[in-house]
């Protein structure tokens, strides 16, 4: 059994969609379940309907019912099927324009998840045109999740009894279950969704609850690269690598996996492979527990804009629960931290979302001297065993130095698997290139085991 997720530009074409059908046909002789994001642009589109004026309001809503009108009368050829999937996007705009929109986090998960609702629909019927059984699945009726709204966590259990009971008979009969990504709903029913790019998380929680041979990630690249090909020219796509890899890079930058989404598949030892819709034949990446290479750094990745947040008290020298309180209070302003790093006396932080910082600023300084700065950027070298070679530390530190990149923060992590750098977010691009160049440039000697 498979999961295969496809992203939104991967469903936001009659192209893409063909290919979709054509992929799940060469898998036919497996049990499949096809996971689904909106189309591309629309869930941004339905997360600024709250803050419009009426008139851009009206706009956006034609927009959105025009988007998918286009997409319909270019997927399906039959007039009648063009009306029929068209009136069930009639009845869901009708929906979100009953709803009382205001910028609550309830709200806008209630309202994002149309998207979703939406695209798996047209692309259950133009799996059914093209001749093969398919049947639209709320994730709503699957996923129970916590009431974090924005960012909710799945519940175990009775997620996956729902996922063996609505799925299982499905796919018993030849058909394939195309299921919302995405979104989820609470204990009492309410909408929630996992995060942006929670769709990767959706078909890791269903790989997880069914115990799949392998969940696919189908997107617009091939696979996971030594860096970001828009920016190097030179990065190569990795057909290999490990969990522990794969988690760093989706955490530290790389927006190929949304960071996590191989949870669920780390925990049950379930390979996850990154493909591309565009280019199907490519092998693309494999993701799996453990990767043996000649190489520790494997890829760098990079965050242009971090926030770096110093602060400094005597009172920190040897005194018990003074780390637990900072960090309680950044939790409790919603920021999550990516980096540490701890003396006797500082403590400094790196966040990539500062928007309850400065109430937090106000609590902290109330027993500690804070500091903000700002322009900032990271660039994570990511490999198995980074941290354990000198050599290794030196020649990063050697090359930045002949740059003149000024590092402004240093973090090693304690898996041995990263180290990032804090530096001025208008060398981050200079910085990973010269790193990429000297570092990656040479082949990759890689060997792969399970």
């Amino acid at each position: 059994m498979i999961v295969a997720k496809f992203g939104g530009t991967s469903v936001s074409s009659r192209e893409s969609i063909l290919t979709i059908c054509e992929i799940v046909k060469n898998q036919k002789n497996l049990d499949l379940v096809v996971v689904v994001s909106a189309l591309s642009g629309i869930t941004d589109l339905l997360l600024s309907l709250p803050s419009l004026p009426k008139y851009k309001f009206q706009a956006e809503i034609r927009r959105l019912k025009n988007t998918h009108k286009e997409l319909i009368n270019k997927v399906f050829k039959d007039p009648k099927e063009q009306k029929r999937v068209m009136q069930f996007v009639d009845e869901k705009v009708n929906e979100i324009l009953k709803l009382n929109l205001n910028n609550q986090k309830k709200t806008l998960d209630k309202l994002c998840s149309f998207g979703e609702i939406i695209s798996s629909y047209i692309v259950a019927n133009a799996l059914d045109q093209n001749g093969i059984k398919s049947f639209q699945v709320l994730a709503t009726d699957l996923i129970v999740t916590n009431d974090n709204f924005g960012s909710a966590d799945f519940i175990l259990e009775p997620t996956k009894r729902n996922v063996k009971s609505i799925l299982t008979p499905i796919i018993k009969r030849g058909i394939v279950p195309v299921v919302t990504g995405f979104i989820g709903s609470t204990t009492s029913g309410q909408v929630t969704t996992l995060g942006r790019g929670g769709s990767d998380y959706t078909a890791s929680i269903i790989g997880f609850c069914l115990g799949v041979k392998e969940i696919q990630i189908w997107t617009d690249v091939d696979g996971m690269f030594t860096a970001d090909p828009r920016l190097v020219t030179t990065a190569r796509s990795l057909p290999v690598v490990s969990f522990k890899e794969a988690a760093e890079m989706a955490t530290f930058g790389a927006r190929v996996l949304h960071p996590r989404t191989i949870h669920p598949a780390i925990k049950a030892g379930i390979p996850v492979r990154v493909l591309n819709t565009f280019n199907p034949k490519s092998h693309g990446t494999l993701i799996i527990k453990e990767v043996k290479t000649s190489k520790a750094i494997r890829s760098i990745s990079f965050k242009r804009k971090i926030t770096l947040v110093n602060i400094y008290s005597t009172e920190m020298l040897l005194q018990r629960g003074f780390l637990a309180r900072v960090f309680k209070i950044f939790g409790s302003n919603d920021l999550s931290i990516d980096l540490v790093s701890v003396s006797e006396v500082s403590i400094s932080v790196s966040l990539d979302n500062d928007g309850g910082l400065v109430n937090a600023v106000k609590q902290l300084s109330s027993f500690t001297s804070v500091s903000i700065i700002k322009d900032l950027g990271m660039v994570s070298l990511i490999g198995e065993g980074v941290t354990s070679s000198s050599q290794t530390i030196k020649k990063i530190f050697d090359i930045l130095d002949k740059e003149q990149i000024l590092v402004r923060m240093v973090s090693l992590g304690a898996t041995n698997i990263n180290i990032s750098l804090v530096i001025e977010s208008d060398k981050v691009e200079k910085a990973v290139k010269v790193l990429h160049e000297r570092l990656l440039f040479a082949s990759s000697g890689i060997i792969a085991s399970k």
